[in-house]
């Protein structure tokens, strides 16, 4: 059974999705809130995940087709896999040709597959990671001590009428962000990105990505709780995503500069 965010649910009216300022119930400055409260909110939100379970012995595949609101056709695919051990994958496709590509064996090997130059390049890790971060399925939130991030606990809102909880992020090289949580499911429902990066002080290098992220449902999946449909928006233009999974035995060639043509 699909469970679905409440209180992003009640913004999604006659084909419309519009989001709504949380409105503050209690709050702290961004850097005072209480670090430990944070962690605990951000680690329930993972265990409900539960990702690790999935990768013991086989590797997810991810599908996602990516639709423009005022379109009905699908604008981008995006495919994912992820194995064990830090290994993963990411592929771009639009209107059948690869536009952009990512693979990792999570130890030492990070290449990237440009439509600049239609080839495959060694990276940095960090470029790895700052690149790939918006497109990794399992969010900006996995791993997130390892990444060096710092999480503040802002208090409790409403949304629509729903109790949530609000954490601050800085992670460096990465937007600062504010992520939202039912506190009735501890699933994040939406995340919001400041228009500043920890430990950069330059304006003309800080621009937003996005407007905010959204997530509206999510499904169980062999002992998982995935997402199944997000949106997002940016620069007024809705998206919306959804994804399709799917385990596969665990097979290397994956990661690897192997094309797989959705």
């Amino acid at each position: 059974m699909k469970r679905v965010v409440v209180a992003i649910l009640a913004i999604v009216t006659l084909g419309t999705l519009q989001a709504q300022e949380p409105v503050r119930i209690n709050s702290t400055d961004p850097l005072e809130g209480d670090t430990a409260v944070a962690a605990s909110i951000i680690n329930n939100y993972l265990a409900l995940i539960n990702f690790e379970h999935l990768l013991t012995d086989s590797v997810l595949h991810v599908k996602s087709s990516v639709v423009e609101r005022s379109h009905s056709e699908d604008t981008i695919t995006i495919q994912r896999w992820y194995g064990k051990q830090g290994m993963n994958r990411i592929e771009m496709w639009q209107k059948g040709r690869l536009k952009d590509a990512y693979y990792s064996d999570g130890k030492k090997i990070y290449r990237r597959f440009s439509d600049t130059y239609r080839q495959w390049r060694n990276m940095s890790q960090l470029s790895y990671y700052d690149l790939t971060i918006s497109l990794d399925i399992r969010g900006a939130l996995y791993q997130w001590r390892s990444k060096g991030s710092e999480v503040y606990y802002q208090g409790k809102y409403t949304y629509n009428d729903h109790p949530v909880w609000r954490v601050f992020v800085t992670s460096p090289s990465v937007y600062d962000r504010n992520y939202f949580f039912e506190s009735e499911t501890g699933l994040l429902f939406l995340v919001t990105e400041e228009n500043h990066i920890y430990g950069n002080e330059d304006p003309a290098a800080n621009a937003k990505l996005v407007d905010w992220r959204a997530w509206h449902e999510f499904t169980p999946f062999h002992g998982c709780l995935l997402p199944t449909m997000e949106s997002y928006q940016v620069d007024n233009q809705l998206f919306i995503i959804h994804h399709q999974f799917e385990l596969l035995p665990s097979n290397n060639s994956y990661f690897t500069e192997n094309v797989y043509t959705p």
